[in-house]
């Protein structure tokens, strides 16, 4: 497999050594670090099999500037890995010896200019970045992969503070059965000025994709622009344009991967009147959008037209009225469609009352109005609810606070559609209550949250939901933790009195132990993890990982040992990982 810019990794590590003389010479100091190591994984699996890895591993990072730091920065990492690996499931078996190199390159020329350049190069490898189990970063589909990507941006700032950018992007992801790359080519603008901001972005894209014989283009163009001539006044406009082309080859020319095209345009403009000393706030605006896509054999042509007024009044501190206009207009394939809607209402919450010993209390009511027309159907809503809630905070001692929260709200509804009513009436409570306690060894916390949602009239519907969460934190002297957390949650539904219930129940915990100094060695440090998840649904997936890690260093020397069992609904994982690195 042939990768584009390994050779320019493997050019820059044959050059370097000429580089840093080069820039010394123009009394440019060049500060380098590194390390070298060993790792070995064995990866064991009850359907996936087992493979044993064993790599040797050196890595080089350097920064730099050319001439002067003003002219141009270089900052440098290079990593090579040799790996062997052995691999065999249900009596088969394979080797495979590689030789993998990684790293990341940044260069900057001009940087505090007005003028600046910027380049970056990133190469990454499954096998060597990643040691996790069962994480889709780690394989994809099972198969190790490789990326890499190439970055420049050249940007020009005008002596007003203008911003113009040019950038190019390239990235690449290999596995050995697939492979997907695409490249990008950007323009972007930005222009702030006192009482506007103009912001432009351009953008061509090309993807390929193998696994579908498949190739995309997309062109992308936005425009915005911001007026503010007042700080209560505000006109933001926008334009769009989308230009997608997808093409594939037979035999994955079907009709889940045809061949197709899809033009949108969007023009936008909308203004906010939100002044600061006034009550009375507005809003207001027009969007046109216009979408022509073809696929193999069929065509999609649609014009829409679509205006908004809105508006927000407060009239006391405790009654608030809204009001709001929307329509559209749709013309699609030669017929056209026109909607409108209509709403207001109006929220009135009381003030905050005080009584008993630290509970207060509070009350609220809304109520409002909707009215829908179309071509051939007409809609009518009347809405109200009310509402109050009672809340309590206290505390049993120095240690230890409780928080307590009460609240009930009902509404009901009245729909109209063509002279056909239909009433709802919903009915909800919710509870909450929490304890936490803070000692200066050891932090603790629960909290039970219960709710209970019933909707009568035209469509019973019926939810009840419990959680509950606890944590806690212990230090058990001053090298050792102990953390731990319990999470279970229940929802219940019943739709349209049925009786059908359906009662969900999920848990997830963990469980965490620290020691900064086992078995009294200076600088060995241990790490238990557990972690635990449950649901009741077959759907579901069950997890459960159980992590013991060992770290340990002297000096430039460092030493980590970590063994993994993963529980993955019923597919068992272990993974041992070691690795000794010595850094300079």
């Amino acid at each position: 497999m042939t990768r584009p810019f390994s050779k320019t990794i493997l050019l820059s590590l044959a050059l370097w050594p000429l580089a840093a003389p080069a820039a010394g010479m123009f009394g440019a100091p060049v500060e380098t670090s590194g390390d070298m190591g060993y790792t070995f994984r064995t990866l064991t699996g009850t359907t996936t099999g087992d493979s044993v890895s064993h790599q040797m591993r050196a890595s080089i990072n350097a920064r730099t500037w050319l001439w002067q730091p003003w002219l141009a920065t270089l900052n440098l990492g290079l990593r090579g890995t040799v790996d062997a690996s052995d691999f065999e499931r249900e009596g088969l078996s394979s080797s495979n010896n590689a030789s993998i190199v990684t790293g990341d390159l940044d260069l900057g020329v001009l940087s505090q200019s007005r003028t600046p350049f910027q380049l970056s190069y990133r190469v990454s490898d499954s096998r060597v970045d990643t040691i996790d189990v069962g994480n889709p970063v780690t394989t994809s589909g099972g198969n190790e992969f490789q990326t890499s990507r190439l970055a420049m941006k050249q940007t020009y700032f005008t002596e007003q503070g203008y911003r113009f950018q040019a950038r190019f992007d390239q990235n690449e992801w290999t596995s050995n059965f697939d492979k997907f790359d695409d490249w990008l080519l950007g323009l972007d603008m930005s222009m702030r000025m006192p009482k506007q901001t103009f912001l432009a972005k351009g953008s061509y894209q090309n993807s390929n994709y193998s696994a579908l014989s498949q190739e995309t283009d997309n062109i992308v163009l936005n425009v915005d622009h911001f007026y503010y001539p007042t700080k209560s006044l505000r006109i933001d406009s926008m334009a769009t344009l989308y230009d997608i082309e997808r093409s594939s080859t037979q035999p994955f020319n079907s009709l889940n991967q045809a061949n197709s095209t899809t033009d949108l345009t969007q023009l936008s403009s909308f203004v906010f009147w939100r002044p600061q000393d006034k009550p009375l706030s507005l809003s207001g605006g027009v969007r046109l959008y216009d979408l022509d896509s073809t696929t193999t054999g069929n065509s999609v042509a649609v014009q829409n037209m679509s205006a908004t007024a809105g508006m927000l009044y407060q009239y006391t501190k405790n009654l608030r009225l809204d009001a709001n206009l929307d329509t559209t207009v749709i013309d699609s394939e030669g017929q056209q469609t026109t909607a409108s809607k209509q709403r207001a209402g109006a929220l009135y919450q009381s003030d905050l009352y005080e009584f008993l010993t630290g509970y207060t209390y509070q009350w609220f009511s809304t109520l409002g109005g909707q009215w829908r027309s179309a071509e051939d159907q007409d809609n009518q809503s009347q809405t109200m609810s009310l509402g109050h809630d009672v809340q309590k905070v206290w505390m049993a001692n120095r240690f230890t606070s409780w928080r307590l929260s009460l609240s009930q709200s009902g509404n009901g509804s009245q729909q109209t559609t063509n002279d056909v009513k239909t009433n709802t009436e919903r009915l909800d409570h919710s509870a909450s209550l929490s304890w936490d306690q803070h000692f200066e060894s050891s932090t603790s916390s629960v909290q039970l949250t219960l709710t209970d949602a019933r909707q009568f009239g035209g469509s019973k519907n019926d939810q009840q939901f419990l959680n509950v969460q606890a944590l806690r934190t212990q230090h058990l002297d001053r090298r050792q933790t102990l953390s731990g957390n319990l999470t279970i949650q229940t929802v219940r539904q019943d739709f349209n009195g049925q009786g059908n219930n359906d009662t969900v129940t999920t848990a997830t915990g963990q469980i965490s132990y620290r020691h900064s100094r086992i078995l009294g060695v200076p600088r060995l440090q241990y790490m238990s993890d557990m972690r635990v998840s449950r649901a009741a649904r077959d759907s579901s997936v069950d997890r459960s990982e159980w992590e013991n890690r060992l770290d340990y260093a002297v000096g430039l020397l460092d030493t980590r040992f970590s063994w993994r069992i993963t529980d993955l609904n019923g597919e068992n994982f272990s993974l041992v990982y070691f690795q000794v690195t010595r850094r300079f």
